[in-house]
């Protein structure tokens, strides 16, 4: 064999063993969004926050323009997934018991809503972090006396929104920092025609999920 075609041969099986090795490689690909994998099992969680009052609207508070007041709510909020998109989409409902302390309201508040959650954000292989918008119904023991100064009128029971935002570190899944506005709401006067919108909180607190 001349070393022309010995030359030829040896490119020959170089490409092809090359090929094999590349059919061969089963490294997965990139994923486009960091694993969530520690936080996928865990349904329920349980928060406790104390939510400062504000007489600002909810836009100023979701821009963080809102001053806060020393009236206090202290809640805890039964949280419990119900259904999981692989897109990253969740659908939750949410149960609160609230307890206002003062100085104006003292009465109790109940709250119960359904909540969808984003869950992917690029940074999670270094910060877990959720985002959640969520409507429900709220209920107050008294008509609350934050509400009747800031609108001159409220009803007992009104229209809840929840903002939320969490955080967590993935070598500890199960507790998150949790970030959230608490919003009582007339609904465009679906539930008391003489006040638009009726009070706001900003609560902050700590997730435990399991």
């Amino acid at each position: 064999m001349n070393k022309f075609a010995l030359t030829l041969c040896s490119f020959w099986l170089l490409t092809t063993t090359s090929g094999f090795a590349a059919d061969a490689d089963t490294t997965p690909p990139k994923e486009k969004w960091p694993s969530r994998a520690s936080t996928e099992d865990l349904d329920w969680s349980l928060t406790g926050y104390v939510a400062w009052i504000s007489e600002e609207q909810l836009g100023d508070m979701l821009i963080g323009a809102a001053s806060l007041e020393n009236d206090k709510l202290y809640a805890l909020a039964l949280n419990k997934r119900l259904y999981r998109w692989n897109s990253g989409w969740d659908f939750e409902v949410e149960g609160q018991v609230g307890k206002h302390a003062g100085p104006k309201q003292r009465h109790w508040e109940f709250n119960g809503l359904g909540a969808f959650r984003w869950n992917r954000f690029y940074w999670d292989r270094y910060l877990n972090t959720s985002f959640a918008v969520g409507l429900g119904i709220s209920y107050a023991t008294e008509e609350g006396q934050f509400e009747i100064d800031a609108h001159g009128d409220t009803s007992k029971t009104l229209a809840y929104i929840l903002v939320d935002m969490d955080f967590s570190l993935p070598q500890y899944p199960n507790w998150a920092l949790d970030i959230r506005i608490h919003h009582r709401s007339s609904a465009y006067g679906l539930f008391n025609d003489n006040i638009e919108g009726a009070s706001n909180a900003l609560g902050v607190g700590l997730k435990y999920r399991w």
